[in-house]
């Protein structure tokens, strides 16, 4: 539902830029498959053959390594997922855990509809207390003592401290034997190892699953004959080992490229790719022309990857904005509707204590009711205002009957937050402007004073003249808007990089609205700088005379 609220020219945006960013990737994949073939057809040099066949498999190795890495990672997830291992605070006890991991083991294994890791046992290691526990999953399972799965939980646990990159890991440490264990590191909200979760099975049926779908296809082409697919081979052992864990390398790939990742899923495992000659093999003859042909390409190539990471990284952007902007949203309506469903709940059973709880609760959902109103209104003008554009109906108004508006609306909200809101008497001020929309605006900068604001703060409303126009201004004495940031913090959805780590949310539009709405008034929005302490926003509006009140009849005697 929220999702459809997302402003209409974001989502334009949003839309022009998946487009763009999809041809600018099609742009470069053609411009790198033209570097390659160039790049074939040039290599002739038998005297760099064997360098260029060590680039290669050292590239097909380090390709194989990452291919291997993110199929661990994804059948890690889907293992282990029974067990919420990435939350913070459990959920489950260590053996509900397990046992839910056993059952969903068994389930898959039978109906062969998830794809996951096998396993002989799973164990859970709790870091602070120092305890295993493990569970079987069939009847008479093949894996190493606990103690030696103690140890390895134990080192996982410390190889997480030490700020891995990955909580997922391979371990065929020699202590396992014919077995291996992978494992995932439940973390605390501040990084620490609170328990590892892990499987052990058999090594090689392990390597199977992961390595599996890592074997890559090279074509090669000969002179006389059609096109011949040499498969890719990999070796994959533990550092330091001869023994191989999954191996389909043969005799008839002579070249090879080892690679040894030092951090990641596969920390600790030596992966060798091997290639045939046909495969790596090739006259490296380079002429200057082919030179300048193959830097060309290789600069546009470059140049257009440039923009299609700069085109993503925009609409992964404008996705998590997208989605911080519906949990602020959610947030937003969820805390008032449950405070009136409770204070509703309440009246309604007639559980008050007495009639000054009764009118708590009954100011409790007017209170909550209008926030919810406020909330809406921000919204859907904001959605609206993508689409068609704003019309106001600009009329004199009355800057103190303004204000006693405003603080009408907000004096539940005010006293509930334990603070205070004062009026500078403006006298006789008046604005030209839209009197609905500019006391959302107004309401809106009062809302986010009190949010951000401490209990027993003042905040004040005030107004002033300036050359032909009138300046209204909302003051608190809150902790204030960082210089850094002042220039885009009425842009949509944007928030202080402090807030966006707190307990406070919130949707990102209150101060667009306002800036919108003072705008489609011919006036002007901007914080002052000469502030010590707090915030005062400044509304500038044109300024206008109030109708004079019409004369009263005489009455008949």
């Amino acid at each position: 539902m929220f999702g459809a609220m997302f402003s209409e020219n974001e989502l334009t945006r949003r839309s022009r830029s998946s487009l763009w960013s999809n041809r600018l990737w099609i742009l470069s994949g053609v411009l790198a498959l033209a570097t390659i073939v160039s790049m074939v057809f040039v290599v002739h040099d038998s005297g760099r053959q064997r360098t260029a066949a060590a680039m290669v498999s050292k590239s097909a190795a380090d390709q194989a390594a990452a291919v291997a890495a993110g199929r661990l990672e994804i059948l890690a997830l889907e293992t282990f997922s029974p067990a919420e291992p990435w939350e913070t605070r459990a959920s489950l006890t260590a053996s509900e855990a397990l046992a839910r991991l056993v059952r969903s083991q068994r389930g898959a294994a039978q109906c062969r509809c998830r794809d996951t890791l096998p396993a002989d046992v799973f164990f859970r290691f709790d870091v602070n207390a120092g305890t295993l526990i493990v569970a079987p999953v069939g009847v008479q399972p093949n894996a190493p003592a606990a103690p030696v799965i103690a140890a390895v939980a134990k080192a996982e646990a410390e190889r997480a401290q030490a700020r891995a990159r990955s909580r997922v890991h391979f371990n065929a440490a020699a202590s396992l034997g014919e077995h291996a264990a992978v494992t995932i590191v439940q973390s605390s909200e501040t990084g620490a190892p609170l328990a590892v979760f892990g499987l052990v099975a058999s090594a090689r049926e392990i390597g199977r699953a992961v390595f599996g779908n890592a074997v890559m296809r090279a074509e090669t082409r000969t002179h006389g004959t059609e096109p011949a697919r040499d498969t890719l081979l990999l070796d994959v052992s533990p550092e330091g080992s001869t023994t191989p864990i999954y191996s389909v390398a043969r005799d008839d790939h002579p070249f090879r490229g080892r690679v040894i990742p030092s951090a990641g899923p596969l920390q600790g495992l030596a992966i060798t790719a091997a290639l045939t000659r046909r495969q790596a093999v090739r006259n490296l003859a380079v002429s200057q022309q082919e030179l300048w042909h193959l830097g060309m390409l290789s600069i546009a190539t470059l140049v257009v990857i440039g923009f299609a990471v700069g085109s993503s990284r925009r609409e992964l952007l404008l996705a998590r904005t997208r989605s911080d902007f519906i949990a602020g949203v959610s947030h937003d309506l969820r805390m008032p509707l449950a405070q009136i469903l409770i204070a509703g709940e309440t009246l309604t059973l007639r559980r008050e204590r007495d009639e000054a709880e009764r009118g708590r609760l009954s100011s409790s959902i007017v209170r909550e009711t209008r926030r919810l109103i406020s909330t809406v209104d921000n919204v859907l003008l904001f959605s609206r205002s993508g689409a068609v554009a704003l019309r106001p109906r600009l009329q004199p108004l009355s800057v103190i009957t303004l204000f006693d508006d405003v603080i009408d609306a907000v004096r539940l909200a005010v006293e509930d937050a334990g603070q205070t809101i004062e009026m500078q008497d403006p006298s006789s001020l008046a604005v030209l402007a839209d009197r609905q929309l500019l006391r959302q605006a107004l309401v809106n900068l009062v809302d986010n004073a009190l949010k951000y604001g401490s209990p027993g703060q003042r905040i004040q409303l005030a107004a002033d003249t300036h050359e032909a126009r009138v300046r209204l201004y909302v003051a608190d004495e809150g902790p204030g808007v960082p210089p850094s940031e002042r220039a885009r913090i009425f842009e949509p959805y944007e928030r202080l990089a402090r807030d966006q780590t707190s307990e406070r949310t919130g949707t990102g539009l209150g101060l667009a609205v306002v800036r919108h709405i003072v705008e489609v008034c011919n006036g002007r929005v901007w914080l002052d700088d000469s502030m010590a302490r707090g915030t005062r926003v400044i509304l500038e509006l044109p300024a206008a005379e109030l109708p004079a009140p019409a004369p009263r009849e005489r009455e008949l005697v």
